[in-house]
């Protein structure tokens, strides 16, 4: 397979694959030759774009969990590279546990080198040793100002019978520092399989008890403090995927088999945005706690569904978890987003003294187990004020309860702008509930049935669905 007469191809009918190639201890490999054809390309991790593998076997894309990956454990003679012709540079063999990777994408973009990675003669710029170190490691932290992108999944394999008690994180970003996981993937390794974090009890001791319990090393997986940013990560199998204090912007993200997808604990006068992400299959999706004064919460085309809660010994639902998005804080805006097919509830507006909620643009609330919308106090430290807002249209519907309940202890002001809809149509029980103080402005609702010992709005009737 050495031999430079020999060749490779590595066929591949869907764009988007991703393609893993190991090389093994036994030494190193030439880059020779550079061809393109066909006009599709492979990105490198390096950013060197290739669009051929050369060396006489036939490796083809198969279905699965996407992308699927392929792992080619020996050392290639030949391989088509950018645009310039390489003769004898020479890339070190890697081992299996640190491979180099490919990604397959399908480009119409410029095969050439950037001159950043020519040298003035026109050959590759050599690769100074040195830059190993720039490659992410589990529990390192980002520094206020830096910026790091991911070059590849971070898997964490810490032994975890030796953690300790803090809430520890595989990566920490400090002040305005930002990460860009470009896709990849940040997760830790467990024999307990994929609902590892999702099952992790809570009541278990102290955190350290927690995760030996669930042979989870980290925490955290994401910590996200003084207005970092992060964009673009696929995070999981943590006890919080995502955890933000005093500010933080997240975006472009999928988070998913965490016991809380996303928990935001902001300080006073913090802003936090959480936008384009999917959060789902976690026992809780985003839990917003934040208790001090000033605070914002923005989430914008945010998709938090599917997640399962965490069951306690009786076999009932645990009061906090299940939900699509629980939200606690002075100013909470949601826009644009769905909250559906959770164990518990859409939307739970939580907390105690006075907040302002604004549902804004589309907002769907879908097959709930109990109720689409509810808001909440806590009794132990007060009733919950202020006024909900709506400013689009809001849809509650399928849901096992109620399609929205005020509870008893919430006082809500509930205006429906002109031109915009509160929608509570073919729910279990009631379309809308009012069991506290809160009121209703004059227009904009439709519902089929209404309950409860509060003030209720009056209702347009439901739809009737086409036979």
């Amino acid at each position: 397979v050495g031999q430079r007469s020999k060749s490779l191809t590595i066929t591949m009918s869907e764009p988007n694959y991703q393609v893993e190639i190991d090389h093994s201890k036994e030494g190193a490999f030439d880059v020779e030759q550079v061809n393109f054809d066909p006009p599709s390309s492979v990105n490198r991790e390096d950013g060197i774009s290739i669009n051929s593998f050369e060396d006489k076997e036939d490796v083809n894309a198969k279905e699965g969990d996407a992308p699927p990956f392929f792992s080619l454990k020996k050392k290639l003679g030949t391989f088509a590279v950018g645009g310039t012709l390489l003769v004898g540079a020479t890339i070190a063999g890697v081992s299996v546990h640190s491979a180099n990777k490919y990604r397959y994408v399908q480009s119409q973009k410029s095969n050439s080198l950037s001159s950043s990675d020519m040298s003035k003669s026109g050959k590759a710029a050599p690769v100074p040793p040195y830059c190993s170190s720039s490659k992410q490691t589990c529990g390192q932290t980002v520094m206020e100002g830096d910026k790091i992108t991911l070059k590849e999944d971070l898997f964490c394999a810490e032994d975890w019978s030796r953690t300790t008690n803090s809430k520890n994180c595989a990566i920490t970003l400090e002040g305005n520092a930002e990460l860009d996981c470009d896709g990849y993937t940040i997760s830790q390794i467990t024999t307990l399989g994929s609902d590892a974090a999702v099952e992790c009890d809570d009541t278990v001791g102290n955190n350290k008890q927690q995760k030996k319990a669930c042979q989870l090393y980290y925490y955290r997986g994401i910590c996200v403090t003084g207005a970092a940013k992060m964009k673009n990560c696929q995070v999981e199998k943590f006890l919080e995927g995502i955890y933000v204090e005093n500010s933080g912007d997240i975006k472009d993200s999928t988070v998913s088999q965490n016991r809380v997808g996303i928990s935001v604990k902001d300080g006073p006068g913090s802003s936090t945005k959480i936008s384009s992400t999917i959060v789902r299959d976690n026992a809780g999706g985003i839990d917003v706690d934040n208790r001090s004064t000033g605070n914002k919460i923005s989430i914008n085309q945010v998709r938090s569904n599917n997640n399962v809660g965490l069951v306690d010994s009786s076999g009932s639902i645990r009061l906090n978890y299940g939900s699509g998005m629980t939200l606690y804080g002075e100013e909470i805006t949601v826009k644009d987003s769905e909250a559906s097919s959770n164990e518990r509830n859409g939307i739970k507006i939580d907390g105690a003294g006075t907040t302002t909620v604004d549902l804004k643009g589309s907002i769907t609330l879908r097959n709930n187990g109990k109720d689409g919308l509810v808001t909440d106090n806590i009794e132990s430290v007060g009733d919950l004020d202020g006024t909900l807002n709506v400013d689009g249209v809001v849809n509650m519907y399928e849901n096992g309860r109620d399609g929205f309940i005020l509870l008893s202890g919430t006082n809500l002001n509930v205006e429906v702008k002109k031109g915009s809809s509160l929608i509570a149509c073919q729910n279990g029980i009631k379309g809308i509930r009012n069991n506290g103080g809160g009121t209703f402005g004059n227009d904009g609702f439709t519902c089929d049935d209404t309950g409860g010992d509060g003030s209720l709005p009056t209702c347009s009737s439901c739809p009737v669905c086409p036979m």
